[in-house]
């Protein structure tokens, strides 16, 4: 679980879209907020500097996003800050293992000519914690948490912190676990009800191990799990109920892999209609490495 929150806040959907999931989710999650309004630079010309009316504006914008936050939950820390850069690296400078940077995206599934990847995607590949993006518009009536896990080493780690924000905003949990059969395989064998039945178990035995571990850890949290052969990420999108939040990992480690963010997180995030939190495999592992270390030197 973070400890602040940071919303990018901005004119237009994307960024009302932000501000009120943060702020519903501060009525849980008493996190202090900072609310951060990046002043683009990257369209100057060189040799021009930025007007000073412009800092202006977004002082004013954030202002009124303050005054709002304070008023929809009374005694909640709110600070304000402006930054000057290029708005995709300012906004995945900010973000850190401790801290959940909220971030509003104004279409589904869109891949913008202008910048290549829609920002959402962009930071999220980049950053070195935890990014909620959220659509201008989700569809349908949703609720709940859904985390999707795989068979990392990470996967509980990921899960667990779904977990949490499940408890944090009083919802249930529902772990989707989604396989394919190897390609290889599909040439060779029938795909009869028997031989799926043989894939699926190993699948279902992590899946009802990671349930059976969040039980233990959260005896108070509704949590149920479902192992499922079929697209990950389109899994994750449809599983019922539709979810109110959907949680993934990145696997990404090289400055390439980090590039395409996993195919499921890229997947999910081209085609998403919730809120989604993209969690960096670097943050949970250094989370628990810092942990253990804490727990060495007091021991």
């Amino acid at each position: 679980m973070t400890i602040r929150t940071i919303i990018a806040v901005d004119e237009g959907p994307a960024g009302d879209a932000a501000l009120a999931w943060a702020t519903r989710r501060a009525q849980w999650v008493k996190d202090p907020l900072l609310l951060v309004h990046v002043v683009d630079e990257s369209t100057l010309v060189p040799g021009k500097v930025l007007d000073p009316a412009r800092f202006g504006r977004a002082g004013a914008l954030l202002d009124a996003a303050a005054e709002q936050l304070r008023g929809t939950v009374p005694g909640i820390d709110v600070r304000t800050e402006v930054i000057s850069g290029d708005v995709v690296p300012s906004l995945i400078a900010l973000t850190a293992a401790d801290a959940l940077l909220v971030i509003g995206e104004n279409t589904r599934g869109s891949v913008r000519s202008s910048i290549g990847w829609s920002a959402g995607v962009r930071v999220a590949a980049h950053a070195t914690g935890p990014v909620a993006v959220v659509p201008a518009e989700v569809t349908e009536d949703r609720r709940g948490v859904v985390v999707g896990v795989d068979d990392t080493d990470q996967c509980l780690d990921v899960a667990e912190i779904a977990a949490l924000e499940a408890l944090a905003t009083g919802q249930p949990l529902q772990v989707v676990h989604a396989w394919m059969a190897p390609n290889m395989w599909l040439d060779t064998f029938p795909l009869d009800e028997e031989f799926m039945a043989f894939l699926a178990e190993p699948h279902q035995r992590l899946l009802d191990d990671i349930v059976g571990v969040l039980r233990g850890r959260h005896p108070s949290l509704d949590v149920t799990g479902r192992a499922v052969h079929g697209i990950p990420a389109q899994c994750i999108l449809d599983a019922d109920p539709l979810p109110a939040l959907v949680v993934v990992g990145t696997r990404g480690k090289s400055l390439f892999q980090r590039l395409r963010l996993g195919s499921v997180s890229r997947d999910l995030l081209l085609n998403l209609d919730v809120p989604a939190i993209v969690v960096p495999t670097a943050t949970v592992i250094t989370t628990r490495e810092s942990a253990a270390d804490t727990a060495r030197a007091g021991s």
